[in-house]
């Protein structure tokens, strides 16, 4: 079992790694081209927030289009995750821990990013990021909640004003200087679309069955 659990997890990392990585390489060719030296800092920061975004993913069990797939191969509806739009319903130890999930988004992403380093849109950021999730779980077991958007927006703002105070305390010494524009979205969209459309865990089930 323990086996298993590391290829799927193996599996779905290289899913989110893949595209980004690929954009990266073609930034970092453009970069050389243009004669500008991509700062190892940079570099080092980003892979961090993709193992970070993987987590998130892997933790919150993100729709893909292998669900979609399945279920329409069974004739079923591959619409079937729950929601709930009650503010405060769903209130508890998972509310606490939703929030402390999307801390590190709102640390890192003005940490890399200097678009980011207005507090505006590193909340905004997180918020889509949150929402893109939660739409994707109408199509497995998981539920859609209000919940979990409210609280991994304050997550994120809890995380930035982390980073203001790193900043303070520390300075710009390990913060990034990247100042391409919408990169972090770039990063999030391609790396959610890498696990929805390259994540088909079931075809490794039925292989090993």
């Amino acid at each position: 079992m323990i086996w298993t659990m590391d290829i799927f997890s193996l599996y779905e990392l290289s899913c989110v790694l893949l595209p980004c990585l690929i954009w990266q390489l073609a930034y970092v060719l453009k970069k050389r081209r243009s004669d500008e030296k991509v700062p190892a800092i940079y570099l080092v920061w980003s892979w961090i927030f993709l193992f970070y975004l993987w987590m998130v993913f892997f933790v919150t069990g993100v729709g893909t289009m292998g669900d979609i797939l399945r279920f329409l191969r069974a004739g079923e509806n591959p619409v079937i995750g729950g929601y709930n739009f009650v503010p405060f319903d769903s209130f508890g130890i998972g509310f606490v821990l939703n929030i402390v999930m999307c801390m590190p988004l709102g640390f890192l992403l003005p940490l890399i990013w200097k678009r980011c380093r207005k507090c505006s849109k590193t909340v905004l950021t997180g918020f889509w990021f949150s929402l893109l999730i939660e739409i994707t779980q109408i199509f497995n077991f998981r539920a859609t909640d209000v919940d979990d958007l409210m609280t991994n927006t304050c997550g994120t703002l809890i995380g930035y004003g982390i980073w203001r105070l790193f900043v303070k305390i520390f300075g710009e010494r390990l913060v990034s200087a990247s100042d391409e524009k919408y990169e972090a979205i770039k990063y999030i969209l391609l790396a959610l679309a890498g696990i929805f459309f390259l994540y088909h865990p079931f075809l490794i089930i039925n292989r090993m069955t």
